[in-house]
């Protein structure tokens, strides 16, 4: 029941915050407005929750099962739990360091628990850093932490 009816909830509920993020104004390419990136998310969500839901009604009962029991693995529980620890370290450091030092120390992070290689995983990091913070700074100008540089 919860592997069909959670997709489903995720479904209906990125489709109210599509409705929600549509009431703010999207602006022009050149110069996005305030709606843009939620509802570009939005989007995203919706279409990431259909295909969930679609791929839960037609997964057999016993694959939802034994994906269900393989999630449960130790390790899995281990890795989620650093996920939320690195997650909560970025938004208690963020106002302190700064957008830019945080988002690199925090995908550098993630990416070195994956498994990554730190030369791959700090390049990713800075270019993830520089990416984001030109399109949330530059382009939709959202003021983000600057840190005390």
């Amino acid at each position: 029941m919860v592997e069909r009816g959670l997709p489903l909830f995720i479904f209906v509920v990125a489709g109210l915050y599509l409705t929600q993020a549509m009431k703010l104004p999207l602006g022009t390419t050149g110069r996005p407005g305030a709606g843009f990136y939620p509802t570009a998310v939005a989007i995203f969500a919706c279409i990431v929750a259909l295909v969930a839901t679609v791929q839960a009604f037609r997964t057999p009962l016993l694959a939802r099962v034994a994906a269900v029991e393989d999630l449960e693995a130790p390790a899995r529980r281990r890795r989620v739990f650093a996920t939320v620890l690195a997650l909560l370290a970025f938004c208690f450091v963020l106002p302190y360091i700064g957008y830019p030092v945080a988002a690199l120390a925090f995908v550098t992070a993630m990416l070195l628990g994956l498994g990554a290689r730190w030369p791959m995983a700090v390049a990713i990091g800075v270019l993830s850093a520089a990416g984001s913070h030109y399109v949330f700074a530059s382009l939709l100008d959202v003021p983000l932490p600057r840190g005390p540089w």
